[in-house]
């Protein structure tokens, strides 16, 4: 085949390398810059992903079947979400989305943003390319834990389907499925354009954009059947270099003290009286 999914079946793994070996043609990362991306686990097979609202999870559909759940962690705390398949994924490998409901809310990290239009798409342009799986051109090594990313260059913008085609420089492998690609801006900002979908195992890989009018549809639906914001669209709080959630109010200024009774009565108060309210 040309291209091939890209999950990892665990049963198969590859025992892991050294961490001087890395997503193909990239390095490994610091993961306190990466913190909303994930290692997602579905049954016997073990994906990419990022979180994209505080109860949501993104992730490619070929990972996961559809209404099934995922496992995953974000720092010592554990997490389960139940999956989505996007309604054109049967019919549309492009289509490749899944939205995962948290059963609770993530917490201690920034989301990612997704790009919501495709303006700064064009062929030659460099992105990055991140995820968990093997290292080697053709499979092997890695799905490790280690979090990889490296550069690519676009060769192909969304037109007849959803794909972001990326050839040369880092490209992505078994394990890599559904985690986040990201375009990176000149003041130092990010969004995530595309989720790992396909690939050749050596230089050329597919992305299914999630600002095309299919993601939209599906991104829309699902957020008001789940009562979620995704980070990228309006209204969203808690997301990376967007809008955090607002503080709490603060606290009630304290009650201004009564008159007493000596106030109240005024000149014709006694001593002994207002030193009595001074000093009750």
């Amino acid at each position: 085949m040309r291209w091939q999914l890209l999950s990892l079946f665990l049963a198969l793994a590859t025992p892991a390398v050294a961490q001087d070996q890395t997503l193909i043609g990239g390095t490994p990362a610091n993961p306190a810059a990466w913190p909303a991306s994930v290692y997602a686990k579905a049954g016997g097979a073990a994906c990419s992903a990022a979180v994209v609202a505080d109860q949501t999870v993104l992730i490619a559909a070929h990972c996961v079947d559809d209404q099934k759940s995922i496992t995953f962690s974000v720092g010592p705390n554990q997490y389960a979400a139940k999956c989505t398949h996007s309604p054109d994924y049967r019919g549309d490998s492009t289509a490749d989305w899944a939205l995962c409901k948290v059963t609770k809310k993530v917490v201690g990290v920034p989301y990612e943003s997704l790009v919501t239009d495709g303006g700064w798409c064009a062929k030659g342009k460099k992105v990055r390319l991140t995820g968990y799986g093997c290292v080697k051109e053709g499979g092997g090594g890695g799905n490790d834990g280690v979090y990889r990313i490296g550069q690519s260059d676009v060769t192909t913008c969304p037109s007849r389907n959803n794909d972001t085609v990326t050839k040369c420089g880092a490209a992505l492998c078994f394990g890599d499925s559904g985690g986040p690609a990201f375009v990176e801006f000149a003041d130092g900002s990010r969004q995530l354009f595309g989720v790992n979908s396909r690939g050749d195992i050596k230089e050329t890989s597919y992305l299914s954009s999630v600002w095309t009018a299919k993601a939209k549809s599906f991104f829309a639906g699902w957020q008001a059947t789940n009562n979620q914001v995704l980070c990228g669209w309006p209204g969203a709080t808690g997301c990376r270099g967007g809008t955090n959630p607002p503080p709490p109010p603060p606290p009630p200024p304290p009650p201004k003290p009564t008159l007493c009774a000596a106030e109240k009565v005024g000149a014709s108060a006694s001593i002994a009286a207002l030193l009595k309210c001074l000093d009750p």
